[in-house]
């Protein structure tokens, strides 16, 4: 019998079963090392937010001027060593993933406001509080070297005492978690018990070693991307059986993505998630309205801007500009600005300025000369 199941399948002599199992195997080790912040809803969520994060300027209001003109060089360029982009972003990553972004000063003016910063990674850093409140800190070393801890600015994330420098993320860490054992259970789904789409069906009655044996030369054939060759009256029955397990894993799976989204604040359309709710918005400008007023601006900008503005002179402080975010379609814009000038909160040359064209050429009277003839 084997040596005919060897012929027919043309499977050597070493058994695919224990084969599988070590692959198995390799798969659960695998995504045992498999961290939360490696799932691609989380991933794809936080790059979201700190690549939204890092397309908006922050610019400088004065309580009695308005927008600072030009805007100062820490909101321009807080770190002089890396483009803006990269500061801000490491700041929205920093604090997904570890619930604080510290930032050092690391250069002053002659009046003692900074001038520069540098966002540093909270794995370099070495803190001891003063107080049980986690509110000022008494000593620092960065990279094993003193610093002065006056120099050193926190933004943090989540505020809860019960939960001290932990990301919301590592606050339903344990619901993530079941999402990596769904992702390995899928991964492991026909060896725990689901049913394949499929029968092999032999003409006579066959032994329980027979049986293994030939499902072994069966599934090295598979294994192996060789077509069948079936005779003596094996053939071979499909079926497409819709189980409470295939049904569970997929639910189970967009579920899980959804609350990624919803820990970030962020709505399951943007993420490519199944949302749970029946609100839908008609726009991508509605969408990301929503998205800034409920989640990206309380969640993550605010306390950005809050970390700046306590860098900055009294009467001063830092405002993201949102307009890349929410820039409505170019017919919308006209209308806007026809109304706002027309209402004298903007002059022409103002909404030309926003659109970015150049200032209206002034019309310059050409002098004509008396003696011309026919005047």
């Amino acid at each position: 019998m084997a040596t005919w199941l060897s012929r027919l399948f043309g499977a050597s002599a070493e058994t695919p079963t224990q084969n599988r199992r070590a692959q198995l195997a390799a798969v659960g080790e695998q995504l045992e090392m498999l961290d939360i912040y490696e799932l691609p809803s989380v991933v794809a969520g936080r790059q979201l937010v700190a690549d939204t994060a890092a397309m908006m300027q922050l610019v400088g209001h004065s309580e009695l001027t308005g927008r600072l003109d030009p805007t100062p060089a820490l909101l321009r360029r807080p770190d002089p060593f890396e483009p803006y982009r990269d500061t801000i972003e490491k700041i929205v990553n920093s604090m997904t993933r570890h619930d604080v972004a510290w930032l050092l000063v690391t250069v002053e003016g002659a009046d003692g406001w900074p001038l520069a910063v540098e966002q540093v990674d909270p794995g370099r850093l070495n803190i001891t509080w003063a107080d049980p409140a986690r509110k000022i800190v008494q000593t620092a070393t960065l990279d094993g070297r003193s610093i002065d801890p006056t120099k050193l600015r926190p933004i943090k994330f989540l505020l809860d005492g019960a939960t001290p420098e932990r990301s919301p993320l590592e606050v339903v860490r344990a619901v993530l978690e079941r999402l990596i054992q769904v992702y390995r259970f899928s991964s492991e789904f026909y060896s725990l018990g689901a049913t394949p789409p499929y029968a092999v069906i032999h003409p006579n009655r066959v032994t329980a070693d027979q049986a293994t044996e030939f499902m072994d030369q069966w599934l090295t054939a598979r294994a192996e991307h060789r077509p069948a060759l079936l005779s003596g009256g094996i053939s071979i029955e499909t079926y497409q059986p819709v189980s409470a397990a295939d049904a569970m894993l997929l639910e189970t799976v967009n579920y899980l993505d959804a609350v990624a989204a919803r820990v970030m604040q962020i709505p399951p359309s943007l993420l490519n998630v199944t949302a749970q709710s029946a609100l839908t918005y008609s726009t991508t400008l509605d969408e990301r309205q929503r998205w800034l007023q409920l989640g990206l601006y309380p969640g993550i900008l605010n306390r950005i801007e809050a970390a700046f503005s306590d860098l900055m002179p009294r009467g001063q402080s830092a405002v993201f500009d949102t307009s890349n975010l929410v820039r409505m379609d170019f017919a919308s814009r006209i209308t806007t600005y026809a109304t706002s000038i027309g209402a004298g909160i903007h002059t022409p040359e103002e909404a030309r300025a926003l659109e970015g064209l150049p200032v209206t050429p002034v019309a310059v009277p050409e002098a004509i000369s008396p003696n011309v003839e026919g005047i």
